[in-house]
């Protein structure tokens, strides 16, 4: 796929871990210079944080502006969920914007390691990690109409979209 292209999304979860079941649709876009990847990965965020009221999904590239967010009835974001890999100063930076930072993406064991030794002064920091297989699977399904029935668990995440079944472990590394 090359080319912004408009997905028409409909995600059933079922979220066993926050007990919360619920149909989330919406039209989302691939932005001009972001990867399947990427979107696939905020995709994939947005149903671990929808059990919360209020989760918004970003629509257009802002520096240091989450991928997906929990904003409270203030419009202050109490969730703030990157799918990146940011280093030590975007780190910082986000922990001086945002109350509670996540970081979701595929395991990168060089950029944790790289980081480990500073993660003690962020006490508002979760990384969670998954499978850079199970997100190449669900990019190669990919199609305009994505309906996905998607379960999460303690320590898993599995999606369905009609024809095939993928799962993975979700690891939480801080």
């Amino acid at each position: 796929m090359t080319g912004p292209f408009v997905f028409k999304v409909r995600l059933k979860i079922a979220d066993l871990f926050h007990q919360a079941n619920h149909l989330e649709t919406f039209t989302a876009a691939l932005q001009k210079a972001e990867t399947l990847q990427h979107f696939v990965l905020k995709l994939i965020a947005y149903c671990a944080l929808s059990y919360k009221d209020e989760v918004r999904w970003l629509n257009s590239r802002e520096k240091h502006h989450p991928d997906v967010w929990h904003e409270l009835e203030n419009g202050e974001i109490e969730n703030a969920l990157f799918v990146e890999l940011p280093d030590l100063s975007e780190l910082q930076r986000y922990t001086r914007l945002y109350s509670k930072i996540i970081i979701f993406n595929i395991n990168n064991e060089q950029w944790f390691d790289e980081l480990k030794p500073h993660l003690i002064a962020f006490n508002n920091l979760k990384i969670f990690v998954i499978e850079s297989r199970f997100v190449d699977e669900l990019v190669e399904a990919l199609t305009r109409s994505l309906h996905w029935d998607v379960i999460i668990e303690d320590g898993a995440i599995s999606i369905s979209n009609g024809d095939d079944y993928f799962q993975s472990d979700v690891v939480r590394l801080s």
